[in-house]
């Protein structure tokens, strides 16, 4: 993140995405931290685009334990439909195998467990 974000952030870039003519039919949209937050980007997707598919929630390489407090928030939103986690599961074995740490087999291994 570059500025402050607050509980309207992601909500004024939708509509601004809206506004510009894009209208993605899924959103990936990072873990939002409050209800207000949730709910202000529901209103933004539902105000302009009947016909979206939902929104699936990234990860962003977070700690377990705060995403599931985040998606215990996103489980409540209807348009919510998943989500997409593989930094959280697999990202240290992954920086240590690009950085030849270890062999492929113990970055699989590491991987699947």
């Amino acid at each position: 993140k570059v500025g402050s974000v607050d509980d309207d952030t992601s909500a004024r870039l939708i509509r601004r995405f809206y506004d510009i003519g894009i209208y993605p039919d899924w959103w990936k949209l990072e873990p939002f931290r409050t209800e207000a937050a949730w709910a202000n980007a529901c209103a933004a997707i539902t105000e302009n685009d009947p016909h979206v598919r939902g929104i699936v929630v990234l990860g962003l390489d977070a700690p377990e334990a705060e995403l599931a407090e985040s998606f215990a928030l996103a489980a409540r939103q209807p348009l919510v439909r998943g989500f997409a986690v593989g930094r959280t599961i697999f990202a240290q074995a992954a920086r240590d195998w690009l950085a030849r740490r270890v062999a492929d087999e113990m970055a699989v291994a590491d991987m699947a467990a």
